[in-house]
């Protein structure tokens, strides 16, 4: 089986992370909302002289321009903690106008989310993002904010909003092509975490076209990196999805048949380096978020895979106790190594938090996959060493059960 040979005895991903997040970063610095761009950030709003904001113990007040102001060059300080309250004292001036949203008021509005995300506070930047975007859908204003509203519902793995936020993008004839591949990508993932994968094939198919469009001279075009790493990731997540069900002990129907294993093995392993291929890709991409998700899928696929293989009973053989546990035993040695590749994937992805200080919520993530499978392998290996067998009689075990001949 060459898609196994290949799996097994791949080099993995080690030493893609290497210069993750040394190059641009898939969001941008604090910027203010009011003038209609789009995911490039929007401008400085137009001066509001009317709302008066009251002075606090911590800022003199004045009009809710200087105020604004005075956010700003907190936030760009690094500051978020103290810029957001006074970019939440502009909203609530702007909206006691009673004119509606200003465009002063969603500039506020749109740094007060970016200070929660600078904060790490992702559920509450998301729902700033989202208020913003509901409040206003008709303005420019609201691309931007739905598109960060959609890469945190991803970091959030809250799927039925992203399928709202990227429909609300899609209906935007003013959205940037490389946005709107982008958008396409999320739409793909929603549809796939709903379990439609006929629907995201299509999407992500229209997300691919753009991304592969040649410039009017037939040359290659580069989209900006953290529009392609989301079309790249969500390949990887459409043909994760197909291997997954190709499984090997059926819940429903009959057992599968000792001659239908190595063809299945042969395309589950297929599945897995093609999406493992798309994963990389958007690691590639050296944004640091999809390189830590991309890298926590990787490893993901390789353990379902050695939990499904070993979830395999015995075959009919193996008649005695003695020869079932001969198997078992084998079973757990020749695929203990995807055990080993799976966490030397997580650990590679957990040093993005030392390399370049990562955070989110798939970083947790990876690193309580990391101490679960550390306790996995030191189980492996202690029912192993339990059986009275040698590894290499429980290599031979394997071959005479599976009824098949050593391999060099």
């Amino acid at each position: 089986m060459q898609a196994l040979s290949r799996l097994l005895l791949a080099t993995s991903i080690v030493g893609l992370f290497g210069c993750v997040g040394c190059g641009t970063a898939g969001t941008k610095g604090p910027v203010a909302a009011g003038t209609g761009a789009t995911s490039g950030g929007p401008g400085a709003p137009p001066p509001t002289i009317k709302a008066q904001i009251a002075p606090t113990d911590d800022d003199p007040g004045g009009t809710a321009q200087e105020v604004f102001d005075r956010g700003k060059l907190l936030l760009g300080a690094g500051k978020a903690k103290e810029a957001r309250p006074l970019f939440d004292r502009v909203v609530s001036a702007e909206q006691a106008e009673g004119n509606g949203t200003t465009a002063l008021g969603r500039a506020a509005a749109y740094n007060g989310a970016l200070a929660s995300e600078a904060l790490d506070l992702p559920l509450d930047a998301r729902d700033r993002f989202r208020k913003l975007a509901l409040s206003a859908p008709e303005t420019p204003d609201a691309i931007d904010a739905n598109l960060r509203r959609a890469r945190l519902d991803v970091e959030l793995e809250d799927y039925d909003d992203l399928g709202k936020a990227s429909s609300a993008l899609l209906a935007r004839v003013d959205l940037a092509d490389w946005d709107r591949a982008e958008t396409f990508a999320y739409q793909a993932l929603a549809a796939i975490r709903a379990g439609d994968l006929p629907a995201a094939t299509k999407v992500l198919g229209q997300a691919n076209k753009i991304l592969e469009r040649k410039g009017p001279n037939g040359e290659d075009l580069h989209p900006p990196p953290h529009n392609a790493a989301a079309v790249y990731f969500a390949r990887g997540e459409l043909v994760r999805a197909e291997s997954l069900a190709i499984v090997f002990v059926p819940k429903d129907g009959p057992p599968l048949a000792p001659a239908d294993f190595p063809v299945k093995m042969e395309a589950r392993c297929q599945k897995i380096l093609d999406a493992q291929d798309a994963y990389i890709d958007a690691i590639n991409t050296k944004e640091v978020h999809w390189a830590v998700r991309g890298g926590l899928r990787v490893a993901s696929m390789y353990i379902a895979l050695h939990d499904d293989v070993l979830a395999i009973p015995p075959p009919k053989s193996a008649s005695t106790d003695k020869k079932k546990a001969l198997f078992r035993g084998a079973m757990r040695l020749r695929y203990r190594i995807l055990l080993e590749k799976g966490l030397s994937t997580l650990e590679h992805t957990l040093n993005l938090e030392k390399a370049v200080g990562a955070k989110g919520t798939w970083l947790e993530q990876a690193r309580k996959a990391k101490a679960t499978l550390d306790q996995q392998l030191a189980d492996e290996k202690a029912e192993i060493a339990k059986l009275p067998y040698t590894e290499a009689e429980l290599q031979k075990a394997f071959e005479d059960l599976s009824g098949k001949a050593p391999k060099t």
